[in-house]
């Protein structure tokens, strides 16, 4: 028996489906889009624990009322005052529109559908649609997902295979530059209650130039420096090659100007060392900018140190604790990389 959605129906009916799991009407709907992707009447209810006259009916409700008729028999209630073109509607102008609160979605909504919403009503359908308020993500204009995508086919994926194979090391290199101040984050904080977090007028940082293993994601070599530079750099590399006496070394860093400095290359020329460049503006293939994330997260967002030493301590005395954090960096530090693409509109 063959359904064929539209591209509006498909996202509407996978919408719908995030929203219902675990739920009654998870199955209707995730019927008709297994019959989309042509999958047999009888697999499909033996799958989802059905007998084949359900899921026919299921089909022929689909044909007789077309989706808006369907979720209406199936679930009913459940889409409220929009019709399932009207929500497919909403969902493409969502990804397509950033939307800061609910009452200018229903400003959408009225002056688009002319359906008004409340704030409250709208919030909840919006939830049900698999929507959340979060907050965004910043992507370097300049990226260039067909350059990343090519990097870690061609160059990352044999060298991270070399090394699991024993027959290399890779390093994941980056600097940072906490800044001795408290910024603002989200908590769990009771309902109607503020969670208030002091702050200092400072803004001293400690810079750190640092290496991290990427099958090991608790081994971190660290300099602590004045200043980022090529020197810094070199101390770190030596620290590398002290710790693996054999064997080459690859470093995969980004393009700042100390790593490609003419005395830090010319001293690697006779290392076992070889610097691995990453695709211009691709943060996101740098394993380290994790471990800057986390570091964020456990000691500087969440805590309040009121001198520039209190604060340092706590930020070198995270690597000394990277055992006791190695369940989590394990889960968060692993080898797959999301590849941005940032549409650039000039």
């Amino acid at each position: 028996m063959e359904v064929r959605l539209s591209d509006a129906e498909r996202q509407l009916l996978r919408q719908a489906q995030r929203a219902c799991r675990g739920k009654a009407g998870y199955v209707p709907v995730t019927v008709l889009l297994l019959l989309d992707r042509g999958r047999a009447v009888a697999a499909i209810a033996e799958d989802l624990g059905l007998d084949e006259a359900t899921v026919y009916r299921y089909a022929q409700t689909y044909r007789e009322k077309g989706l808006a008729g369907y979720l209406a028999a199936e679930q009913p209630g459940y889409w409220g005052l929009l019709t399932s073109a009207q929500l497919a509607g909403l969902c493409r102008e969502l990804n397509q529109t950033l939307y800061a609160d609910c009452r200018a979605i229903a400003d959408w909504l009225a002056a688009t559908y002319r359906v008004r919403y409340s704030v409250s009503g709208l919030t909840d359908l919006l939830h049900r649609l698999g929507f959340s308020c979060k907050l965004t993500t910043a992507v370097p204009c300049q990226a260039d997902a067909a350059g990343q995508t090519a990097f870690v086919a061609d160059t990352l994926a044999p060298l991270l295979a070399a090394a699991e194979a024993g027959e290399a090391v890779v390093y994941y290199a980056d600097a940072a530059h906490p800044t001795h101040n408290t910024r603002a984050t989200h908590v769990w904080t009771e309902t109607g209650k503020e969670r208030p977090l002091p702050t200092v007028s400072g803004r001293e940082r400690v810079n750190l130039n640092a290496a991290l293993n990427a099958h090991c994601p608790t081994q971190v070599h660290l300099d602590e420096t004045d200043c980022v530079n090529a020197q810094s750099t070199q101390r770190l590399y030596e620290k590398l090659l002290v710790a693996h006496p054999d064997g080459p070394v690859y470093v995969i860093c980004d393009n700042a100007r100390y790593y490609k400095n003419k005395a830090l290359k010319a001293w690697l020329v006779d290392k076992r060392l070889v610097q691995v460049f990453l695709p211009p503006y691709s943060p996101n293939l740098n394993l380290v900018e994790r471990l800057w994330k986390f570091l964020r997260q456990k000691i500087i967002n969440t805590s309040f140190y009121r001198t520039k030493g209190q604060f340092k301590t706590a930020v070198l005395d995270f690597f000394d604790r990277l055992p006791e954090f190695g369940q989590e960096l394990a889960s968060r530090l692993t080898l797959k990389f999301h590849i941005l693409d940032s549409h650039p509109t000039s």
